[in-house]
């Protein structure tokens, strides 16, 4: 099962470099939540099909507040019709419950009923369902990525509270401490994000993307030499074309920022190379040009494509956590091409 639904763009910040490249986060979240403990109570909260397990996914890391009928729609992709037969059919169960006097499907929230939870909790090893937890939190931080993420505060502080969550039940684990670091990143904490890249590091010293935070983090507080020193070993850990363009990318990001001009068209080169597929690899050729071309027209072209509804007011979404000065360095860059 591929699911594409979140549109994550396979920003897999989590995944091993032996998992083919069409997993994405949710595959792996949802079946090590089934390895984690869950084969043994499917049958006993009467679960019998992908859907309804991760409409209780879902439920349970949203435990406090719940989700509402559109949130699951949202996350799932289900046809509203056999979503609503799901879900009746996991009420009658006592699974799940709904929100008391509420009939619209606008304002029902759902959650998890407390026996369920009680039962999840108690089968399911803390560790694994903190690694599960852990990449949930990835998955969100992924989105701040996209063009089109819809409120990036919410975002933000959904990651930093499963990473959060994550992190107080496996501190040992590197994908844990990492997961911690990458929300307080995009939180703009980065004395506390270059902290909890280093303990990834030190739990798994060849975890490219934990270096690359770490690096990352040195940069924006300025501790540049040693920023472009762990960038480069970060470039030689990556074994997939993922990871090395991901690395790539913030290499670009730091000679742009340090005005090596020169340097940014040579990085953002071979940023399109490895991803062509990827509209961020486009914002990078372009904002390292100087002039329109018939290559800069190809290129906005080539954004159009893969976003259709593209705005210029998309260009503070994308990046809408790195500091002020240098968003607004990266959007003056691209004003040229009328972007």
């Amino acid at each position: 099962m591929v699911v594409q639904k979140d549109n994550i763009y396979e920003f897999g910040f989590g995944r091993s470099d032996n998992l083919s490249s069409n997993v994405n986060l949710l595959d792996e979240a949802v079946f090590s939540f089934l390895y984690g403990g869950l084969f043994k109570v499917l049958k006993s909260l009467s679960l019998n099909s992908i859907l309804d397990l991760e409409i209780v996914f879902r439920l349970y890391i949203n435990f406090l507040k719940g989700l509402s009928f559109y949130d699951i729609h949202y996350f799932t992709q289900s046809p509203e019709r056999t979503l609503w037969r799901r879900l009746k059919y996991l009420e009658e169960q006592n699974v799940i419950k709904r929100s008391k006097n509420e009939k619209d499907k606008r304002t029902i929230t759902f959650l998890l009923t407390k026996t369920a939870f009680d039962t999840l909790s108690n089968s399911i090893p803390k560790e694994d369902l903190a690694i599960t937890i852990s990449k949930i939190a990835m998955s969100y931080a992924d989105k701040l990525w996209m063009f089109n993420v819809r409120d990036p505060n919410q975002v933000r502080k959904t990651s930093f509270n499963l990473a959060r969550s994550a992190v107080s039940m496996n501190d040992k684990n590197y994908l844990c401490q990492f997961s911690f670091g990458l929300s307080y990143y995009y939180s703009g904490n980065y004395d506390l994000s270059l902290n909890y890249a280093y303990n990834s590091i030190q739990s798994e010293k060849k975890f490219a993307h934990a270096r690359r935070l770490f690096a990352s983090s040195l940069f924006q507080i300025d501790e540049k030499k040693r920023a472009y020193t762990e960038i480069n070993k970060a470039l030689n850990l990556n074994k997939d074309e993922y990871g090395k363009w991901r690395t790539l990318y913030e290499l670009w990001r730091f000679n742009f920022h340090d005005d090596n001009l020169e340097e940014a068209r040579k990085i953002s080169k071979d940023i399109v190379r490895l991803q062509p597929d990827y509209p961020q690899s486009y914002i990078a050729i372009l904002a390292s040009l100087d002039k329109k071309t018939k290559a800069s027209d190809a290129y906005v072209k080539k954004i159009f494509e893969k976003i259709p509804n593209f705005s210029s007011g998309m260009i503070k979404n994308f990046h809408s956590w790195i500091r002020t000065d240098q968003s607004e360095k990266l959007c003056s860059a691209l004003e040229r091409f009328n972007i």
